[in-house]
């Protein structure tokens, strides 16, 4: 029996619209998929989509953050790469797409994700002055868990 091997793109949604920067985007991993799928398909034609559609998954989405762990096959997974950044609508919403780590699994993914909102709790905490906001910012910014 062969093993399928799976690659996970950790990727940030980026709002390009001015009034929902701040606010919360709403998406669901059904408009995600879909918008991935279309994407596929205007850059790699019915076969693009074809590939990636059998092991396409959102696995992780979170809203307050705007971070999403996607799924796909290893091979097609080339295809998703090249496509993900002329991703430009996700249901209603006009957004970009930054594609920042890569991984075999989604153990890393996650431990990556870990690491990289660590460092922004950091940069935050280097601009607070007092003592009540460090502990504002760490209240807010610390609500993220991360599970399988």
């Amino acid at each position: 029996m062969v093993r399928f091997k799976n690659r996970y793109f950790t990727t940030e949604i980026v709002p390009l619209d001015a009034d929902r920067i701040r606010k919360p985007l709403n998406i669901t991993t059904y408009d995600i998929v879909k918008s991935v799928l279309a994407v596929t398909e205007q850059i790699h034609g019915e076969f693009g989509a074809a590939s990636i559609r059998n092991g396409l998954e959102v696995k992780y989405c979170d809203n307050s953050t705007q971070i999403a762990v996607i799924r796909c096959r290893h091979g097609p997974h080339r295809l998703l790469a090249s496509s993900l950044p002329f991703l430009s609508n996700i249901g209603k919403n006009k957004v970009q797409i930054q594609s920042m780590y890569t991984g075999a699994t989604l153990v890393k993914c996650f431990k990556f994700l870990k690491k990289f909102h660590q460092q922004k709790i950091e940069e935050a905490l280097e601009g607070c002055r007092t003592d009540a906001e460090k502990k504002k910012v760490l209240e807010t910014m610390s609500k993220t868990k991360y599970e399988l």
